[in-house]
């Protein structure tokens, strides 16, 4: 393991991932260089970044106001599907990964 692997996995863990899943991201980046290439295109994405501003915020009001997060998230995510499909080529890497943590 590279130092990038270890300073990406704690940085990982820093921002509230569990060790298992900042480890798997971590390898999968270290594997395939690739995705965080395409996921730092997205940074470049104003559409793409307010929605995602826009989806945390939804959350977070939610989980504040007593909703479960999990459920929380289902609801904002129903409700922004039609712009996520819209963008789902760009967000094609963050699915990759986020495939991963679920397995």
């Amino acid at each position: 393991m590279g130092i990038q692997t270890f300073l990406m996995k704690k940085a990982l863990q820093a921002k509230g991932m569990s060790k298992e899943q900042a480890e798997m991201i971590a390898d999968k980046l270290e594997k395939d260089p690739s995705i965080a290439e395409k996921m730092k295109a997205l940074e470049s994405n104003k559409e793409l970044k307010t929605l995602f501003e826009n989806i945390q915020k939804e959350i977070e009001e939610k989980t504040k106001g007593g909703m479960p997060e999990q459920y929380a998230a289902m609801a904002v995510m129903t409700k922004y599907k039609e712009q996520v499909t819209k963008h789902r080529e760009e967000l094609a890497p963050i699915m990759e990964l986020m495939m991963g943590l679920k397995a």
